[in-house]
């Protein structure tokens, strides 16, 4: 049996310099710096990486563009985090390096500490703590 895991996690963004930038200060994340091009950001988190696709992006991957006068969110990245202290702390810190806080840090009914805010290009994030059982 094979093991599947999760490579990228990735984000388009019309300025993929400023956005990752925000999301590597914010979490403390390095940069993999050998898929540094003129279209693709990467961070390095845990086995993954999380991607910042440019608009070019969309035509290299024969992938429609979505049309801008749409609202709403169809997806949405969680970072978890060691304890309930740090979603409080990141939360902040998003909150002061540009991101909108659309739902303040609290519990939610599955036992989460968790805060939901949009990042500098409107994209939504969770910060979150959780503690789950591993399976055995």
């Amino acid at each position: 049996m094979t093991t599947t895991s999760l490579s990228f996690a990735s984000v388009f963004s019309a300025d993929i310099e400023k956005l990752s930038t925000f999301y590597r200060e914010l979490l403390g994340l390095d940069e993999v710096l050998e898929l540094r091009s003129e279209h693709f950001r990467g961070l390095r988190i845990g086995g993954t990486i999380l991607g910042f696709s440019a608009p070019t992006a969309y035509s290299m991957l024969n992938l429609a563009a979505p049309h801008h006068e749409q609202d709403g969110v169809s997806s949405f990245l969680t970072f978890e985090l060691p304890t309930d202290a740090d979603v409080d702390t990141v939360t902040a810190a998003a909150t002061a390096a540009g991101a909108t806080c659309v739902k303040e840090p609290g519990r939610t009914y599955y036992g989460a500490w968790q805060s939901v805010l949009l990042d500098p290009d409107g994209n939504a994030f969770r910060l979150n703590h959780l503690t789950l059982e591993q399976p055995s």
